[in-house]
Formats: C-alpha cells, structure tokens, sequence
C-alpha cells in the first residue's frame, strides 16, 4: 500500500515538473518573441531619432539664445503651479528638460548604432540597412542582392537575432 502511495506521489510530482517546465520554455520563448519585437521597433525608430535629436538641439539652441516668448506653449505647464517663477526660472526648467530629453534621445541612437556596427561587416547587413534605414521591402533588396526574398527575411530574422543580444544581453537568447 504504501508502494503504491509512493508511486502515485512520485507520479503526481513529475507531472507537475513536466507542466512547470513547459510553462517556463513556453514564457522564456514569449519574451525572445518580444525582445525581438522590440528590437525591430528600436531600429525602426533609429532614422527618426537620429533627425528629432538634430531638431531638438536647434530647439535647444534658439531657446538658450532667445528664450521663450510670455504666450509660448511650452510654458503653459510651469504657470499651472501654485508657485510662481520667473521668467528666468521657466527657461532654465525648459533648457534643462530639453536637455535631458536629447540625452535620452542621444543615448538611444548611440546604442542602435554601436549594435549596428557589430554587424557591419556580414555580407546581408544591406537587408537590415535597407530595410530599417532606407525602408525598401523584402522584393527590392533581393533584387538589389540576387537572391530570393525567402533569402532576405531568413537573414533579416538572423541579424535582428544578433542584434537583439547586443541590446539585451542574455535574455535575447
């Protein structure tokens, strides 16, 4: 009798491993799934920050040369408060906003583009560049690399990969 226990316990148990296992794999595989999303949606991204960077430093420049003008929108958020401030207050606030957001920004491109360079010299990295860069399809660059565009989303999926663990480490894998 106690055999039998023994054996319907040491049964029950290994189920509930084999279930806990495959509930792990199937939430270790979603996130690769998403890590990979989110990759695509950085290098997606890259050619747009790169531009709003450019424009937020000329933002950032004119508004350090001549400040912002009494019926600017950009001040209406600091003249909500209880506390009044300056007019020189509400500058330096908006300058140093800005500032923090172009660094955010900055950091960004820089992370994008340091990944990118890891990947410069593969022989499909043109499918990542055109694809992300110049936004040209799947048809269009197997034309340009004579293969078959099975051939460039294989080698797409493959650098994204690549791309993924330089930007996530370990959980990209």
């Amino acid at each position: 009798m106690a055999a039998e226990l023994e054996k319907i316990i040491e049964a029950t148990v290994q189920r509930a491993v084999d279930v806990a296992l495959r509930a792990g794999l199937m939430r270790a595989q979603k996130a690769v799934d998403d890590i990979y999303k989110e990759t695509e949606k950085r290098l997606n991204a890259h050619r747009i920050l790169i531009q709003k960077v450019e424009n937020d430093k000329g933002r950032l420049s004119e508004l350090e040369t001549h400040g912002v003008s009494s019926n600017s929108r950009s001040i209406t958020r600091f003249s909500r408060t209880t506390t009044r401030l300056t007019p020189e207050e509400i500058v330096d606030a908006l300058i140093k906003d800005l500032t923090a957001t172009i660094a955010a920004d900055q950091y960004e491109v820089d992370a994008i583009a340091d990944v990118l360079e890891t990947i410069k010299h593969d022989p499909y990295y043109e499918v990542i560049k055109g694809r992300f860069g110049d936004g040209r399809t799947d048809e269009q660059l197997a034309e340009d690399l004579c293969c078959d565009p099975s051939t460039v989303r294989r080698n797409r999926g493959r650098l994204i990969r690549s791309l993924a663990v330089g930007l996530y480490g370990v959980e990209a894998l």
